[in-house]
């Protein structure tokens, strides 16, 4: 099969308007059994963090198909425009039907609605999905929900799932009921090499290819990985585009150097702007805005100078390397760094001589304004603005 045929035959990596998770990892399946406790026991709140929402969906698709006995089950996606749009979507998503009213009738309403759960000895679930997307006011709620739940005990359970900066979020009061009552985050993890080759290679089965090697080099798959950070949405991102490029160009099986083509490609693009924008995601004029940059020296002087936009940057002695490192002591995929709205963090890749931030050997380190990098022989000043006065 072709790459035209390929990318006909396999909506769900050229274009995916609803991912999917193909693979149950060990990781989610340690979520899926944390989320489960946490409802077992009755705890009132539960907090699903990592950086893929598809899978975070994917985890609460499996958690609530798996609920026995009879339980009002309420997702909110997208986010609401006001408290009580949001409040009259709960109610009529556990049945009942909401006048319109206030705020305080429609809590009314709400506390009613449990009330008949809890006579009915039935459980209420509500998920919040990508909740750092939504205004101040739905953790308000939620705090609200929590300490309702913990005085009346009606059998309501929230689920918050969204990326690492939540926690932040529910740091401080007066939130920190919520992280009171959450007790430990339920991590979903990114995938692990073994099983990014996996989640790939469903993807491709369900194109009805039968052999991957037709479609990715060996090592393409692995550059993959790392670009990517084990993270499903930007795997999916990045095979579209591969598979994209692979199908312009008339390509064989795709290779490390169409892969980090497909890459760059991506760290151009223009980033889709929405009401559920994350903070620090603002584009302007269609450009991803500076985050920062990354001075390279050798011998004290400057050999690179890397703007960083959301995104990654490689660094190594191969080819494709953002930032290259000609040096013998230096691996030809050596270091990573993912900036995202979240901050900037660099990532060793299982370098054969490691990666240091301030003569300290790191496998990951969140980068703070001023922190050098040293990699072989070159030294890596990290830069948390675009002001160029230094």
């Amino acid at each position: 099969m072709g790459h035209r045929q390929l990318a006909t035959a396999t909506p769900a990596l050229r274009v995916k308007n609803e991912p999917s998770l193909p693979v149950l990892t060990h990781g989610h399946s340690s979520a899926l059994d944390h989320l489960s406790k946490a409802f077992a026991e009755a705890r009132p709140v539960a907090m699903l963090i990592g950086t893929c929402e598809s899978s975070a969906g994917y985890l609460i698709d499996r958690f609530l198909a798996g609920i026995d006995g009879d339980a009002a089950k309420v997702r909110i996606t997208k986010p609401c425009s006001d408290a009580v749009a949001g409040m009259r979507e709960v109610i009529e998503a556990v049945g009942f039907e909401s006048e319109d009213g206030s705020h305080a009738d429609l809590e009314n309403d709400f506390t009613s609605s449990l009330s008949y759960q809890r006579y009915h000895n039935r459980r209420t679930i509500i998920c919040f999905e990508k909740t750092q997307n939504n205004a101040g006011w739905v953790l308000d709620w939620v705090r609200r929900l929590v300490e309702l739940e913990t005085r009346e005990k009606f059998g309501l359970m929230v689920i918050l799932s969204g990326r690492p900066g939540l926690n932040q979020l529910v740091s401080e009061p007066p939130f920190d009921v919520i992280s009171a009552h959450a007790g430990q985050r339920i991590a979903h993890a990114s995938l692990t090499l073994a099983e990014t080759r996996e989640y790939i290679l469903r993807e491709i089965e369900a194109a009805d290819v039968a052999d991957i090697a037709q479609v990715f080099e060996f090592d393409a798959i692995t550059f993959i990985h790392e670009l990517c950070a084990g993270v499903p949405d930007n795997i999916d991102s990045l095979c579209c585009k591969c598979i994209e490029l692979a199908d312009d160009e008339d390509a064989g099986p795709i290779t490390t150097d169409l892969v980090n083509k497909a890459d760059k490609l991506l760290k151009r693009a223009p980033i889709r702007q929405n009401s559920g924008a994350e903070v620090g995601s603002v584009r302007v004029n269609g450009a991803r805005p500076p985050i920062g940059r990354l001075i390279a020296r050798m011998d004290g002087v400057i050999v690179k100078e890397q703007v960083l936009h959301y995104g990654h940057i490689l660094i190594g002695r191969g080819k494709q390397c953002d930032i290259p490192v000609t040096h013998p002591a230096v691996s030809r995929r050596h270091a990573l760094v993912v900036s995202s709205p979240v901050g900037v963090r660099l990532v060793d890749l299982s370098s054969k001589n490691g990666t240091f931030v301030g003569g300290r050997q790191i496998e990951q380190h969140a980068l703070q304004n001023g922190d050098v990098i040293a990699v072989g022989d070159c030294t890596i000043a990290y830069i948390a603005s675009d002001d160029r006065r230094d």
